[in-house]
């Protein structure tokens, strides 16, 4: 069986940047931190964890870095979570903690720019998939260290406008073309789905 989430960056307007992807109910949440950094443009640079209500909240599923601590899988449903606890995320299945639509639990990449994705379950019984597949989406990629969504709007501003003081920097930085401008509402669904699929090619994860 598959799950269809909505994952909305928090702190996103003008559009509000967002995807919905395909999942199997198996996948893991490691698995799942790859999906959601294809989705959203993310290089894999930073450490991320899962939590329900954001940075401070337990019971944490994240990356089993070695010389952490985690508590055994499998685990009961997402109401029955213990709190305090951390979990590897490896072990960890998405049909271990999402039970119900609007079930919720946020994802936090970069520790340092703290970008929120909101991810909510939309949709339980749709058939397996062989891989992941996003099937809808608002808003243009991302930029790792940027400073967040706020220096995300911050630098858009400033590639877009040759009169900001940070114009020329932030242009060179990103290797952008002369006469190109940054689209915010910019989204390529097909190119998105390439990759997923080229992704779960190579680390053999077919089924």
């Amino acid at each position: 069986m598959a799950f269809l989430f909505k994952i909305k960056i928090h702190g996103s307007q003008k559009p509000p940047i967002w995807r919905k992807v395909l999942v199997n109910e198996t996948l893991s949440f490691d698995d799942f931190h790859v999906v959601i950094q294809i989705l959203f443009g993310w290089e894999n640079a930073h450490m991320y964890r899962f939590s329900p209500k954001g940075w401070t909240g337990r019971p944490e599923i994240s990356y089993h870095y070695q010389g952490d601590s985690f508590m055994e899988a499998p685990l009961s449903p997402a109401d029955t979570f213990p709190h305090g606890r951390r979990y590897d995320a490896e072990e960890i299945k998405l049909s271990d903690y999402f039970a119900a639509p609007k079930d919720k639990i946020t994802y936090i990449y970069d520790f340092g720019d703290n970008w929120e994705h909101i991810v909510e379950l939309v949709e339980i019984g749709h058939e397996a998939v062989i891989y992941p597949i996003c099937t809808g989406g608002k808003g243009s990629d991302l930029v790792e260290d940027c400073g967040g969504i706020w220096g995300f709007y911050d630098m858009v501003e400033a590639v877009n406008n040759p009169k900001h003081p940070e114009h020329k920097q932030y242009r060179q930085w990103l290797d952008m073309k002369r006469g190109e401008k940054w689209d915010l509402h910019a989204f390529d669904l097909e190119a998105t789905n390439e990759i997923l699929r080229e992704v779960w090619k190579l680390k053999g994860r077919e089924k």
